[in-house]
């Protein structure tokens, strides 16, 4: 309601204004009036006496006095609100772009290697380029073990190197694990693809769900190859046989399997005795369907060639199974490679060329690239 009441309205209204009869729209009308109209003020003071009059003023400044703290009130809140927003957005950005979070291995791409100096290189890139790495810390340990971590932010002018370049050198270390990741063990360079491996190992052979995991840490997954399984645990000796359903032009499969993916499925599998795979080849003079089958006294027989004719230290050489491989990373390494160089010297002995696919690994093509 505006304050457009007429003196004469006003002193129409004083009395029931005084008896406190009037609403409390127009009560608020007559208030503001009287505080702008002091002829209006005087009358009203005559009608209700020095002290009602002054008992009306002193309502009226607690009154006023109330509003005065609810504005107050009202700023205080606002004031905090603010400053919690603001506090909670600090917080946030220092998080990411000051702080940040330990490096977890899938955050990055890896590639190291020992030097002649015994020296441990890590090339550390990582894999979002809106991140960037900081904080490195290289801890040794007593007990021979290096841990490795860092953090990693959003980038920033205060941080923005999405790389790491580290050296440990390796005297009197056995193991090196990089944010949480095993990277060296017992004198050999790791790689993830020996983690994998060492990941699906598996105690049974009946078991095919972990027999799948199995086959495809060693790239020998049924999407890429086309096959079925087909598993003899009924009696010893135990057998895994793979059913390769596409054809092939020849039988260098004979070599992946025997040189290759049947070592590494023996030693994945505690329990495993024999190996088996069947194919068909199709030439010019017609369709043959091969049955093959590779046993832990044969894959072992060619392990101990393969480790006669290396360079490998004595310890390894004393292991006498490819299964013996398999109880850690660095061994399950080892016998990747000793097997990867078997593989390329059977095809390297004979013409394979255009029958074997391009990329047989969907694990970043073992055939094609030193893992």
């Amino acid at each position: 309601m505006k304050n457009d009441l007429t003196c004469a309205v006003v002193r129409d209204l004083l009395p029931s204004y005084v008896e406190r009869l009037t609403s409390e729209e127009t009560g608020q009308a007559v208030e503001r009036h009287l505080r702008s109209c002091p002829d209006c003020a005087a009358k009203h003071a005559a009608m209700v006496g020095p002290e009602l009059a002054a008992k009306l003023e002193e309502e009226r400044r607690e009154l006023d006095y109330l509003k005065r703290v609810k504005r107050r009130s009202r700023l205080r809140i606002l004031t905090a609100v603010v400053c919690t927003v603001l506090v909670i957005t600090g917080g946030f950005a220092a998080k990411i772009f000051l702080i940040g979070t330990p490096i977890q291995p899938q955050s990055y791409a890896l590639r190291h290697y020992v030097d002649e100096e015994n020296v441990l290189h890590l090339i550390i890139d990582c894999t979002d380029s809106g991140m960037a790495y900081y904080g490195w810390d290289i801890d040794r340990g007593e007990d021979g073990l290096v841990e490795i971590s860092g953090r990693y932010v959003t980038v920033s002018p205060v941080h923005d190197e999405g790389w790491g370049r580290l050296t440990v050198p390796l005297e009197g270390v056995r193991e090196v694990r990089l944010c949480g990741e095993l990277v060296y063990q017992d004198g050999v360079v790791v790689s993830g693809g020996a983690l994998r491996r060492c990941e699906a190992r598996t105690p049974y052979v009946g078991d095919a769900s972990a027999l799948g995991r199995a086959a495809e840490a060693i790239g020998l997954d049924e999407t890429s190859w086309g096959y079925t399984t087909e598993l003899h645990t009924s009696e010893r000796p135990y057998r895994w046989t793979v059913k390769f359903q596409k054809h092939w032009g020849d039988t260098s499969i004979d070599d992946l399997m025997r040189c290759y993916y049947g070592p590494q499925m023996l030693a994945l599998v505690d329990n495993l005795d024999e190996v088996g795979w069947t194919y068909t080849t199709v030439t010019s003079s017609g369709k043959t369907f091969c049955q093959k089958v590779l046993t832990l006294e044969e894959a072992d027989g060619r392990l101990a060639e393969l480790l006669e004719e290396s360079d490998l230290d004595g310890r390894w050489k004393e292991l006498k199974s490819v299964k013996d491989f398999a109880a850690t990373p660095a061994g399950l390494q080892v016998l990747y490679e000793l097997l990867w160089e078997d593989l390329q010297a059977a095809f390297n002995s004979r013409a394979w060329i255009e029958t074997v696919p391009s990329e047989p690994s969907p694990d970043g093509a073992d055939f094609l690239e030193h893992n």
